[in-house]
Order: C-alpha cells, then structure tokens, then sequence
C-alpha cells in the first residue's frame, strides 16, 4: 500500500515538473516574440522630372511628361549586411503601388525587424509591365541628380510607419546604363559567359600575352565599355594576362547565325613587356550560334583567342 503511494507520488511531482517546464518554455516564447516589434515599411516613390524639379501625383495631380502610363508596380531589393531580405538583384520582389498614390501597399514581406537596411534596387512599371523609372546605383552619370542613389540607407525605428522617399527618373530616351545597370539587368534575358584572350606579336615575330580593352555592344547600345585585361608579373621577367570573361545576352529573336553582338579589342601598351608605336584594334560580331559554340559540354567555356599584329 505504501509502496504504491510512493510510486503516486512520484508520478505527480514529474508531472508537475513537465507542466512547469513547458509553461516557462510558452511564456519565454510569448515574451520573444513580444519583443521582437515588426516595422511596416513603404516607398514613396517620388518621380524626377529633369527639366522642372520634382513632380509627384499626391503634391501636383500630374505626372512628368516622360511618364507615358500610370505607375503601378514597382520591383525592389532590399538587404541587410550582404543578405537580400526582400527580393533578389536577380529576381526582384514586387509591390503594387496603393490605388491612386505613389507609396507601396502593405504587404507582410515589407514588415521587417527593427535595424539598419539598404535598398538596392527600385524601378516602376505600368500595369502591362512597361518599364517607366529606375533608381540611379550611386556610381553611374544619372547619381549626381539624385538625393538618393542605390544603395539608399533605410533605418527602422520600432513603434514607427516608415516612408522613406525614393527618387526615380524616367528611363524613356535614355540609356539603361547611364543608371549603372546593363540591359539584361533590367529586362529578363538568358545570358552566357563568353571570353577573349590576346597574344601580341612584334614586328621581330615575338609572341606575348596582350594588354587589351573590350568594347561590346549589342544592337548599337554599348553595354561594356574599357574593361581592360588584368595583367601581372608571375615571376621576373615573366609576364601574364587573364581572360576578359563577360556575360552576354542570348537574344532569341535573331536567327541562330545572325550575329547583333559587335565587340572591339583595343591593344594597350605594356610597360616593360613590349611597346607599341601605334594604336591597334581589331573588331567582329557574334551570333548565338559563335556563342554556344565556345561553351563546351563540360561546361567549360573556349576563349575566342585574337591575335595582334601576328601572321596566320
């Protein structure tokens, strides 16, 4: 008899222990949870007008003259430190625009922890998706118009209703790279690597690695400009030069063959390896076709190796 009261009463003082455990473990999660306050953060996206100042539709019923259709969507990225939080560089996150105003509707992804973030990326679009503004990255030539230019510092303060204002231009009649991207940044396209090397010949027939710049540009619109090869000393008196590997768009409105890529590589000179007397460049066009030929089954990717000044 007294055995099986002992045996009770254990029972129910490990119960009652269980019980304590998993309420002080409940209330520390409710005390957590309570204390980690969500921001609910929007954009006021404020439209630049470059020949008369700022002109918003909430300040003067009217938008720029370069707006072609209603705002009604913007794609953004956001991060805090190196982790994108809301959306990717690659893969924006968007956000329609609130009916008849210019700030972002609410939206759970844009409640975030109290903290310091940036925005990295902002464009607006219509309702049929047309692109109509972008936001400047800060080292392009359109940054010295802007207040804010990507990466713009947004800093949440728990118990507040943040809408920090993003400036934008019209992107109509100007190029994507003037904001500091590429056009394949903005419009989603297939892209491959594809890569030059160089060899320059001396009048003497002396072979040696090329100092060079690339230009490419595709349908008449320059999308790399002065990317110059890296170059090095590996050991004295022997000299290096690495590929210029660069994405480029595979568009599939041209036929296979059909080249819309022109690239030009301008030889540098090369203090201590070889000197030059006179400018040399040397030009041609690329099709799908020439870029998927240099990608190989491994994965890996042919160079498209020039030659400067050397015989066939």
């Amino acid at each position: 008899m007294m055995k099986n009261f002992q045996l009770r009463l254990l029972c129910f003082l490990f119960s009652a222990l269980l019980i304590s455990a998993c309420s002080g473990e409940d209330n520390n999660a409710i005390e957590t949870n309570q204390t980690e306050e969500l921001v609910n953060l929007s954009l006021n996206i404020s439209l630049m007008d470059l020949n008369r100042g700022q002109v918003t539709k909430q300040e003067n019923g009217e938008f720029p003259e370069c707006i072609v259709a209603t705002p009604y969507y913007v794609e953004i990225c956001i991060m805090q430190d190196d982790v994108e939080v809301v959306g990717k560089m690659d893969d924006p996150f968007r956000i329609d625009l609130a009916p008849n105003q210019m700030f972002t509707q609410n939206v759970p992804e844009m409640e975030l922890p109290a903290g310091s973030y940036t925005l990295e990326y902002c464009s607006v679009y219509a309702e049929d998706g047309t692109i109509l503004c972008l936001a400047p990255r800060i080292d392009s030539p359109m940054a010295l118009l802007s207040d804010a230019p990507m990466p713009m510092a947004i800093n949440l303060i728990a118990g507040t209703k943040p809408f920090p204002d993003v400036p934008v231009f019209c992107i109509e009649d100007r190029e994507v790279n003037e904001f500091g991207y590429l056009l394949f940044d903005i419009e989603p396209t297939i892209v491959r690597n594809f890569c030059f090397f160089a060899n320059y010949c001396s009048d003497s027939g002396r072979h040696y690695p090329a100092r060079y710049s690339v230009e490419i540009s595709v349908e008449g619109e320059i999308i790399y400009n002065d990317i110059v090869s890296n170059t090095g000393e590996y050991e004295e008196g022997k000299y290096f030069a690495d590929p210029v590997c660069l994405e480029l768009p595979v568009k599939l409105d041209y036929e296979e063959a059909e080249a819309y890529i022109n690239y030009k590589l301008t030889l540098l000179p090369w203090d201590d390896v070889y000197e030059i007397d006179e400018e040399i460049e040397i030009s041609g066009s690329l099709s799908r076709a020439d870029i998927e030929e240099h990608l190989g089954e491994d994965g890996n990717i042919e160079y498209e190796h020039i030659f400067f000044n050397c015989q066939d």
